[in-house]
């Protein structure tokens, strides 16, 4: 049933294709005598048959439970990463099928764009490794697997800059460009990026244990520190583009520790913060008196982050386009700029500046509330034009969300 439920799903996302595009390199069954398939071609099935096949979804209590610390024997350690291992191993390829389909659906234009196909071809091959990857069944063919997740993390690192990228110049195309609707497949695509993201990084924490960690979950996580350093790496990055940059002054109740995963949670600030002092400093520079911006903590039934500025606010008529993949006030001439690394602060010595930008691909804000709502959060926007926005970033609860299908 599951089978044929993920082929009606398939069906659906083809039939909404445009024309002439939807069938291109689905459902082949096999090519001419003597055909060879080479990489992802016409007549490469592989990708569609892991399509289809049903997912087989973990939990954050389960998660949590595989990443706890406690009490455990040598060999019943061993015995949880090599069933994650192999957990992965299989799954993997299934979600990257999909996202492969997607790509497949998209309209010529789109697919054609070098960025595009640069996505396609990254995610192309870690499927292909993945599948041929042998059956994990000891220790050093799991330390070679997690080599090879940490080698595909990498490699797919620049990929949400691809998009980006690609996103922009189809959306600059004459007459097309304003035909395309892709927020729904930019969503898709970037909740399966977090959600393998999290699952390898798990099996990749699970290695060795941190203490106040629960895999990639830091089971005690100091709001106010997260802010204060999300905090520090704008303002770097901020000044080496203005050559000024706002403070960021934090108040309410800065105890508050919750368990979170710190990667999501820096990118969010950071994301967060650096829209809120960019329309600070370009609205008051020519003063050179910055008003601050004022970070609030404020803990309730759920935990709740409220950036003020006074930068100026949204303007009424771009107040839901600010959510829209690629929308962004920079000008489209000017040289694109990346958004900040997933685990930027997550590795020591690396800078938020390297790389990255105040603005420009229209993914910071979109991207930002992805991320919350993974773990039942959001962010919303609330704008005062003329004067500023108080951005809330609401973080779901991580134990009332244990159950949440990963």
């Amino acid at each position: 049933a599951r089978a044929a439920a993920a082929r009606a799903g398939i069906c659906r996302a083809a039939a909404a294709a445009p024309v002439g595009h939807a069938l291109r390199g689905v459902y082949t069954e096999g090519g001419p005598r003597g055909a060879q398939s080479v990489g992802p071609g016409f007549y490469d099935t592989d990708v569609e048959q892991q399509a289809l096949r049903p997912l087989r979804t973990t939990s954050l209590r389960e998660m949590l439970e595989q990443g706890d610390p406690g009490p455990q024997s040598e060999k019943e350690r061993r015995r949880r990463l090599l069933d994650s291992a192999n957990f992965l191993r299989d799954e993997l390829p299934k979600r990257l099928a999909r996202r492969l389909m997607d790509l497949q659906f998209l309209p010529y234009i789109v697919v054609i764009n070098p960025h595009i196909q640069r996505v396609y071809q990254a995610y192309h091959n870690a499927f292909t490794a993945l599948v041929d990857s042998s059956p994990i069944e000891d220790m050093e063919a799991n330390r070679e697997f997690t080599a090879l997740l940490k080698k595909l993390i990498d490699q797919h690192a620049p990929m949400v800059d691809s998009l980006a990228s690609g996103l922009r110049e189809c959306l600059r195309k004459p007459i097309v460009g304003e035909q395309l609707r892709l927020d729904g497949f930019l969503d898709n695509m970037l909740r399966s990026r977090i959600s393998r993201r999290v699952l390898a990084e798990q099996h990749i924490a699970l290695q060795q244990a941190r203490e106040g960690f629960m895999g990639v979950v830091c089971t005690d996580l100091d709001l106010r520190a997260a802010i204060e350093h999300a905090g520090r790496r704008t303002r770097q990055v901020c000044s080496e583009t203005y050559g000024m940059a706002p403070e960021v002054r934090i108040s309410g109740d800065v105890q508050t520790s919750i368990p979170y995963v710190p990667a999501h949670l820096d990118y969010m600030l950071y994301e967060l913060l650096k829209n809120a002092l960019r329309a600070t400093v370009e609205r008051h520079r020519a003063s050179r008196r910055l008003p601050a911006v004022d970070v609030r903590v404020m803990h309730g039934d759920l935990v709740t982050v409220r950036i003020s500025d006074q930068g100026g606010g949204v303007p009424h008529q771009h107040s839901d386009e600010v959510w829209q993949y690629g929308f962004t006030t920079v000008s489209p001439d000017a040289p694109l700029g990346g958004q900040a690394p997933l685990n930027f602060a997550m590795q020591p010595g690396s800078g938020a500046g390297q790389g990255s930008t105040m603005a420009g691909l229209g993914f910071g804000l979109p991207f930002a509330r992805l991320h919350a709502r993974y773990f039942g959060g959001d962010i919303s926007l609330q704008s005062m034009p003329g004067y500023g926005t108080d951005l809330h970033l609401t973080l779901g609860s991580l134990q009332k969300h244990k159950g949440r299908a990963i």
